[in-house]
């Protein structure tokens, strides 16, 4: 999606209709199988390193080391495809969203291991019940945060359109006729870029902990202050560009031209740009903010004694991507209803 913004070419196969969408989806697979040949051999070897120091005995590893490097590639890159695949049958016969079901699957598979970690992790101080307190707490909080992150997800920025096609009401009481325009609204939410932005960040911080952890700089190891800094700032610059990418000012002030449609107070064209482009700042500067706050959520939970595992419930992408599927199944099981009732009167 991104990369159709960022080349002509590829937005205008997007532009063709559901053949143009066939397309894309047959590049994004075959993009998706080369960074899976990419990443499979980085992340087996750095998998290989860290199990020799802490089994250096073990014989997979010494005598078949190439063996298992070459089918460790096909099964990280048949699954990846298998994934990709299952996910577009949910999509096509399913509740839609397959990939995202598929994600938010094994990410509750994790929650009741990470709970009952955090429960032993509270409770294995001599005051239990003061780690029965904290736990509590925990959970209160952790409810909030999951309330607060569905209130920014569906945060929406509403711009007042105007259009041109005029309605006569007629006042039956007075016998007198109206004139009125139609007034409706632009939505622009306010999280446009989702996830996107701390998944990219989170990539680009691992080059950087795989090489400062051979230093042992814990400042820079994950959690660590320097990382989080690095962390927000990345945040912050990657939600600019793809703010400013997915969002093409220029052409929505053109189509709400030719469309008949107006801002109100505002000319079309230039002017209407520009308020946009204004409006896009705001949502930008807002979201950012919202988002490096979600992201530093699991910092912030470690850093006070809460369980590593269980911190992944508590903001991140964990957070986003659980509540911001679960909401698209919810409303896509809504039309679904609505549709039914719909045909059945």
């Amino acid at each position: 999606q991104l990369m159709c913004y960022m080349f002509p070419s590829l937005y205008k196969i997007q532009q063709d209709g559901e053949i143009g969408i066939k397309k894309i989806n047959n590049i994004t697979k075959v993009l998706t199988i080369l960074i899976s040949l990419i990443q499979a051999p980085v992340y087996i070897t750095i998998l290989i390193s860290s199990n020799i120091k802490e089994n250096p005995y073990n014989l997979i590893l010494i005598h078949c080391k190439k063996i298992f490097i070459i089918t460790s590639i096909i099964c990280i890159t048949t699954g990846t495809f298998f994934t990709m695949w299952l996910g577009e049958k949910i999509n096509d016969k399913g509740i839609g969203n397959g990939n995202s079901l598929i994600i938010i699957s094994g990410i509750l598979s994790r929650f009741i291991y990470s709970i009952i970690s955090e429960i032993f992790n509270r409770l294995k101080n001599n005051n239990k019940l003061l780690g029965i307190i904290i736990l509590l707490f925990e959970l209160f909080i952790w409810l909030l945060i999951i309330g607060i992150s569905i209130i920014i997800i569906n945060f929406v920025k509403k711009i007042h359109i105007q259009y041109v096609n005029k309605f006569y009401l007629k006042n039956y009481s007075s016998n007198e006729i109206y004139l009125r325009n139609e007034m409706k609204f632009l939505p622009l939410k306010v999280v446009y870029p989702g996830v996107m932005p701390i998944i990219f960040s989170q990539g680009i911080l691992l080059i950087f902990i795989t090489i400062f952890n051979k230093i042992n700089n814990l400042q820079l190891s994950n959690n660590g202050i320097w990382y989080n800094i690095l962390y927000s700032i990345l945040i912050i610059i990657i939600t600019f560009f793809y703010t400013f990418l997915s969002i093409p000012v220029n052409k929505i002030s053109d189509d709400l031209k030719i469309n008949g449609v107006y801002i109100p107070n505002r000319k079309p064209g230039k002017d209407t740009c520009f308020f946009l482009k204004k409006i896009v700042s705001q949502i930008y500067l807002t979201g950012s903010l919202l988002l490096v706050i979600i992201a530093l959520l699991p910092s912030i939970f470690i850093s006070l004694g809460g369980d590593k595992n269980f911190s992944l419930f508590f903001g991140g992408t964990t957070i986003i991507i659980i509540v911001g599927g679960l909401l698209d199944i919810k409303y896509t099981i809504n039309s679904y209803l609505l549709k039914y009732k719909s045909n059945y009167y």
